[in-house]
């Protein structure tokens, strides 16, 4: 092991070495390592919160792809909402990383649950308020700072690969959950998702990778933590077989890779200045509904049976995507 690297954050093991560097929204430059007894992958030395905050400015979400998305997010989280609304009459639901919150939109408008949202990006929370009329606080989840055994139901979707202590974190979850409720996991499959920084690696290269992930987790890795942190797993899958085979090199691809700076410089740069004044959250106009077969719920299943399904065990790791479930007893 090098000295300079950090142990494990899952395991804590020492047997840790590089694997390869990204470039994190050329705002920062990361050597990535992998963990040789449990598998897992992550920057290291791993940013501090206050790194990882600049990462979520006014500019990390689109203002005119989310008048795209709307609808979309929107159909799919009135068939949640159903969803909730047959498996339990009322209930309480928080989700972590809700973005520009059309999902949340979504459950609320189909089912009497409570619904809340959290996430880090500036200018989400007061766009979910004032646009949306939905709960939401802009801020990094901490398990003490909700009430202990609030919760039936805690989503995180594309969250678990942003966070500096994913043990923490999901201990922070079973701790806000009532006993018998679940946690949701979406995620994308680490090893996968780690191919083409790899790939630019033994090139000499280094990969931009504008999502800013930090964690690139396995999903044998996926289950030990959510075991560690006191959940039984009550069910974990891959998905995305097609996208996954692209980035593997097994199909041919025709999005081409987004490199940044020659490979050899240090692990960690210093912040560079926000781009532009961020995106005019507050001009945003709810678009129409959509009309015809789009506008239909059962689109909004088969849009949702897509990204979902096929999926395999996650013992058979041949997916870009991943997704589990734990329940606290």
């Amino acid at each position: 092991m090098n000295s300079k690297y950090q142990p494990c954050l899952l395991c804590g093991s020492q047997n840790v070495t590089f694997t390869c560097a990204v470039s994190l929204q050329d705002k920062f430059a990361c050597d990535i390592t992998t963990c040789g007894e449990c598998g897992l992958a992550f920057a290291n030395p791993m940013l501090t919160p206050e790194q990882l905050q600049h990462l979520y400015d006014r500019e990390y979400w689109d203002l005119r792809r989310a008048q795209r998305v709307f609808p979309r997010l929107y159909r799919v989280g009135k068939a949640y909402g159903r969803r909730l609304a047959r498996e339990s009459a009322t209930g309480r639901m928080l989700e972590i990383g809700c973005g520009l919150s059309f999902f949340l939109r979504g459950v609320a408008d189909c089912c009497e649950w409570e619904i809340e949202g959290l996430d880090a990006a500036e200018g989400i929370a007061e766009f979910a308020q004032t646009k949306l009329g939905l709960r939401v606080r802009q801020g990094m989840f901490a398990g003490d700072c909700f009430p202990p055994e609030t919760y039936d139901l805690v989503r995180a979707k594309d969250v678990l690969e942003h966070v500096s202590d994913p043990l923490a974190f999901l201990q922070g979850i079973h701790r806000v959950l009532r006993p018998g409720g679940r946690v949701e996991l979406w995620l994308p499959n680490g090893p996968i998702d780690l191919t083409p920084a790899r790939r630019a690696a033994r090139q000499g290269r280094v990969v931009r990778q504008d999502a800013g992930h930090v964690l690139f987790i396995p999903p044998r890795a996926l289950r030990r933590l959510l075991q560690s942190a006191g959940f039984v797993v009550a069910r974990a899958e891959v998905f995305s077989l097609r996208p996954a085979l692209k980035m593997l090199g097994w199909l041919p691809d025709r999005q081409g890779l987004r490199y940044a700076r020659p490979a050899g410089e240090g692990p960690v740069q210093a912040p560079v200045a926000a781009r532009g004044e961020g995106n005019p959250l507050d001009r945003w106009e709810r678009p129409p509904p959509e009309q015809g077969l789009k506008g239909t719920m059962l689109y909004a299943r088969l849009r949702e049976w897509r990204f979902h399904r096929p999926s395999v065990p996650a013992w058979l790791p041949i997916g870009l995507r991943q997704w589990a479930i734990g329940r606290k007893a």
